[in-house]
């Protein structure tokens, strides 16, 4: 080994150039390994095309269930809309018909307008008592007997809503 470095430090000698060389050889290709071996552990991180393919087809997937479920939405809030709209013109129309009767009834007279079939009107009360329909006596009556809404509506077979109004429009009548 002696003998090689004397020879590679004497300054004319062809050994020299070689071992340079061949040094710097040896350093590009380690350099080179190294690169591409963080180049691979890059790749490995990184999903494939096909991966990746299925990644924008479930997040297109996506995109359509959400417009869908919002197309949905839209439609529903839609009938919605009708349907109080609708529900909100009944309620006009029982309410006028609501002060109508309590016009009549409070203006001294005991007609309203009738809610028979046919076009028959209830026979005249006394003076006392306010005419009223089968459906509003029964509620005033359980009413009277301290029961609620809710227990009126079960008894009677009727919506809660319905018993309601009728006792929300419920005329005091005075005492004799």
């Amino acid at each position: 080994m002696l003998s090689l470095t004397s020879q590679i430090m004497e300054p004319q000698s062809p050994l020299a150039p070689v071992l340079l060389v061949a040094g710097v050889v040896m350093l590009g290709v380690l350099l080179t390994f190294g690169i591409r071996a963080k180049i691979a552990r890059r790749n490995r991180d990184r999903p494939s095309p096909r991966e990746l393919i299925e990644q924008v087809r479930a997040t297109h997937e996506q995109a359509n269930d959400a417009h869908a479920v919002e197309s949905h939405l839209a439609d529903t809030a839609r009938r919605l809309s009708a349907q109080l709209d609708n529900k909100a013109r009944r309620l006009e129309v029982l309410i006028r018909q609501a002060d109508e009767r309590i016009t009549a009834l409070s203006g001294g007279t005991n007609e309203a307008p009738s809610t028979r079939q046919g076009g028959a009107r209830d026979e005249t009360p006394s003076p006392a008592a306010p005419l009223l329909d089968p459906l509003t006596r029964s509620v005033y009556e359980h009413a009277d007997t301290g029961l609620s809404a809710l227990e009126i509506a079960q008894q009677l077979d009727e919506q809660v809503g319905k018993v309601e109004l009728i006792l929300a429009l419920r005329v005091p009548t005075p005492q004799s």
